[in-house]
């Protein structure tokens, strides 16, 4: 009995072995799938989408090792983690907060999907609770996606926005689509003047990015607030995701992958597309900043993230805490909303604020603009 206790044993541990192997090479291949284009391969897109699970299973098999002390595997995925380090902080970034903020040449930048402000009006007797936020969060840039309002004053219109919203100045509102009576834009409210507003140039029915020229006090700063090709998931789609979460099984398998055959893949390729002419027009800014928000639908260890980031900051990985999860429905718990900025400006305190508003919650950052002389 004894004897076959063993075998049993030394079975098991192959077993799990074997697992681990896989899980860390499924890491390492994720870490660094954002090199890879969804033209040439939609694998290593998806294995990106994989990454914080691949993530916690590779540290939970850590752990069992350690228990066992079995320190051959312990090393093995520990080394694994090294490799992946840039990653790895990359996704899960853990900075202290600053409470000592400069009061200098320090500016609040806002980016938030709004969802098309929860389609609910705006009085004076029932607040919209979106506006009611921005108009409270003391930002001086606030970058906005679906932003989508009626012509009707039945409706959340123009007007109603601007009067919410007057302590900005200076306002871009550019329409990507319709639907119905509503019309769909990607808007910027600020603070400081604006100028030289347009849309770049990029395939696309529902979504879009706008570039904008901003003075900050006498500086020129360039401007680029996003909304990438969503994966256009319906209700239904959802449902099939949020059933294999629940129960794992062959049937809510291929529910699953059917929904991700005919949206998933294509999304990801028009993404890239997309992301391609926005980091061109980034590679022709020549002004003293560059800010770069929005909403991308996709990860931080994706190809569209990393194609428009280039040599930027993102801000949240350099100061912010913990995953950030910005979509906050159906169980898609990612980061898809971004600041990112050029190297002359230092990003304190990125936050997620978790107000239930919109399917995204909003993100913001202060960032202290380096002068030099």
């Amino acid at each position: 009995m004894s004897e076959r206790f063993k075998a049993i044993k030394i079975l098991f541990k192959s077993v799990v072995g074997t697992a681990n192997v896989i899980v860390i090479l499924l890491f390492i291949a994720s870490a660094f799938s954002d090199r890879v284009s969804p033209d040439r391969s939609v694998f290593f897109s998806y294995l990106g989408l994989g990454f914080p699970v691949l993530c916690i299973l590779n540290l939970c098999f850590v752990i069992y090792w350690l228990f066992l002390w079995e320190w051959r595997f312990v090393l093995i995925g520990l080394c694994s983690f090294l490799i992946c380090k840039g990653p790895v902080t990359h996704y899960f970034p853990f900075h202290n907060k600053v409470e000592d903020v400069p009061k200098e040449n320090v500016l609040k930048v806002l980016t938030y999907n709004v969802m098309a402000f929860g389609y609910k009006d705006h009085s004076e007797d029932s607040p919209n609770p979106i506006l009611r936020y921005i108009a409270n969060s003391g930002a001086d840039i606030v970058c906005l996606q679906e932003y989508a309002v009626g012509t009707s004053d039945r409706f959340l219109t123009n007007r109603k926005v601007a009067n919410a919203l007057k302590m900005y100045r200076y306002r871009s509102i550019l329409p990507v689509g319709r639907s119905g009576t509503l019309t769909f834009n990607i808007a910027v409210f600020s603070k400081y003047p604006i100028s030289k507003s347009r849309k770049i140039k990029y395939e696309s029915s529902f979504n879009g990015s706008s570039i904008h020229e901003l003075d900050i006090n006498g500086k020129k700063l360039t401007l680029i607030n996003n909304h990438l090709e969503s994966f256009k998931l319906t209700t239904e789609d959802r449902s099939h995701y949020s059933a294999f979460i629940k129960n794992m099984n062959s049937e809510t398998l291929d529910g699953l992958k059917n929904s991700i055959e005919q949206k998933l893949g294509p999304a990801f390729r028009i993404r890239a597309r997309q992301a391609r002419a926005v980091a061109e027009e980034i590679k022709k800014i020549d002004t003293d900043y560059v800010l770069v928000c929005g909403d991308f639908n996709d990860t931080p260890i994706s190809y569209a993230h990393r194609v428009i980031q280039g040599p930027l900051t993102d801000a949240y990985a350099a100061s912010g805490r913990g995953a950030g999860i910005t979509y906050n429905e159906n169980f898609f718990w990612f980061r898809i909303d971004n600041i990112l900025h050029s190297a002359n400006i230092k990003p304190i305190n990125c936050t997620v604020d978790k107000v239930h508003y919109s399917d995204h919650y909003p993100l913001w950052c202060l960032l202290q603009l380096k002068i030099e002389n």
